[in-house]
């Protein structure tokens, strides 16, 4: 019987049902005979690659690594590894060169996948990749001398999985450190895509989804699986600028717009421009961090639908989506109060508690540590110890409280505590509501226990210091509070965008 999350069969039966449905990109797709701009195209793309993949010797329980520039042939990749029986593991090409190295070595010797970003990123570790991988192929001309073109083709026998064991591997952001390689079973993966899927069915999906992702997260790869199970139109933008972003909104006028939260932030401005990109979105969607209230009000206001919805899930890759919460324009006027609020689970489906310090759950109102339990719980991160299984509590690494009706409020990293502040997430708010100059400011904890402040401002000109010091006492924190600015484009980013604030003074 077939796995309902078995990405090796899904794009096949997907494409017998609704092959016309459009599976379309904001760039052309590479190395490949023609382009894909259907499901059913997208069922040839995978058909074809688990054709090469099997010309190269590719079999059950080979692992196939990816590391290539964002688009979302990543997941047709991904799909025809699966497909003939492989675990393919997708890294991002923003991780830095020597972390790339590193997730090599704990993959035992894969097969590596690259394009000419791929190339160019692990160019310096040329000599060494033979030794940490069986071979290395570029998805098209021109390759390398250490890279020739995957271009071999032959008939591959299409590989059924079961629900346990690695099916799939990704990795964490890498926010507060190394990425972790977290490796989904077809059961976990399911786990990750089951509440979207529970959540679509209950909404109108006949107009495009658009979804500028980092499309080797587990978002993206659980998203696939609820994209062909539920029949939805999709677009995927791999280009993350503001003007490119606009001409594809406006050229496709999009029913859903997902995106990570800085790309929101940054994309701020694009609804008072006079073509309204975002007037045909009734959905703006993300799941990696609570957006900034300022960002959610220039969403559903530069929005023309007559109700439009910003939907906040929270989650990490090593447990799927495990609350959600819908903001309409009429909750705007107190988003304030309630901005790093995050939902309530999803009904029989996650649960999430708060602890102390003993692990015992503390009552609704206190502070403490965030834990879930989700059935789309990891199956296990590479070269770690085994993960608790589903039924066990998961500890998020953030700090947060119960509030009264049920729903979950973030107040901070667990890394980025700051003893005496009940919340810098909180405080962030304030700062880019009180200055609309800033583009982003991060407030993490210095070594000596004092408050490091990074803005960027939106056209890179320097902070005035005097608004600055007005914005900083409005936001509640002293007026001769210090500040570093940087370019918004120099900041130490993850392959998902969120800043790697371990890293903030170091880059």
């Amino acid at each position: 019987m077939l796995h309902p999350a078995d990405l090796g069969a899904l794009p096949e039966i997907a494409a017998q049902r609704h092959a016309d449905v459009p599976l379309l990109s904001d760039t052309p797709w590479l190395g490949l005979d023609r382009d894909v701009r259907t499901v059913g195209d997208f069922a040839w793309a995978v058909h074809e690659y688990a054709d090469r993949l099997w010309a190269t010797g590719v079999r059950r329980g080979a692992t196939v690594a990816v590391v290539k520039a964002n688009h979302y042939d990543i997941q047709a990749l991904a799909c025809a590894a699966i497909r003939v029986g492989a675990v393919p593991a997708l890294l991002s090409v923003r991780m830095a060169p020597d972390e790339l190295v590193t997730c090599l070595g704990l993959l035992d010797r894969p097969v590596l996948l690259v394009d000419a970003d791929g190339i160019e990123r692990l160019a310096a570790y040329a000599e060494s990749l033979p030794r940490l991988t069986s071979g290395v192929f570029a998805l098209h001309a021109p390759g390398a001398g250490w890279a020739p073109t995957l271009d071999a083709s032959g008939h591959h026998e299409p590989i059924p999985w079961s629900g346990d064991g690695p099916m799939i591997i990704t990795h964490s952001s890498g926010t507060t450190g190394a990425p972790k390689l977290v490796a989904q079973s077809a059961d976990s993966l399911y786990g990750h895509a089951a509440p979207q899927i529970a959540v679509a069915r209950q909404l109108d999906t006949t107009g495009i989804a658009a979804k500028c992702l980092s499309f080797v997260h587990a978002r993206t790869a659980s998203g696939l699986v609820a994209m062909l199970t539920v029949t939805m139109p999709f677009l995927a933008l791999s280009n993350t600028a503001p003007e490119d972003v606009a001409e594809q909104l406006v050229a496709h006028r999009p029913q859903g717009l997902e995106t990570h939260p800085n790309l929101f932030l940054l994309w701020e401005s694009l609804g008072t421009r006079p073509q309204r990109p975002f007037a045909s979105v009734e959905r703006f969607l993300t799941s990696f961090d609570a957006v900034h209230p300022r960002t959610v009000r220039a969403l559903l206001n530069g929005s023309d639908q007559p109700n439009p919805v910003y939907l906040q899930a929270y989650g990490q890759t090593e447990t799927g989506p495990v609350t959600l919460r819908a903001v309409h324009r009429a909750d705007l006027d107190t988003l304030d109060e309630t901005s790093r609020n995050v939902g309530r689970p999803f009904p029989g489906i996650t649960d999430v508690r708060i602890v102390d310090d003993a692990g015992e759950s503390v009552p609704a109102g206190t502070p403490g540590y965030i834990e879930a339990r989700t059935p789309g719980r990891g199956h296990s991160i590479i070269g770690q110890p085994p993960l608790p299984g589903p039924g066990e509590w998961w500890p998020m690494g953030d700090i947060g409280r119960i509030t009264e009706n049920g729903s979950l409020e973030l107040l901070d990293r667990v890394a980025d505590r700051l003893a005496g502040t009940a919340s810098l997430l909180r405080l962030e708010d304030r700062l880019l509501d009180a200055l609309p100059q800033l583009l982003e400011v991060v407030l993490t904890p210095g070594p000596d226990g004092a408050l490091v402040v990074t803005v960027c401002t939106a056209d890179d000109q320097p902070l005035e210091l005097e608004l600055w010091a007005k914005a900083a006492v409005t936001a509640g924190l002293p007026a001769d509070t210090g500040f570093t600015q940087r370019r918004w484009a120099d900041l130490p980013w993850t392959g998902s965008w969120k800043v790697r604030r371990h890293r903030i003074g170091t880059r």
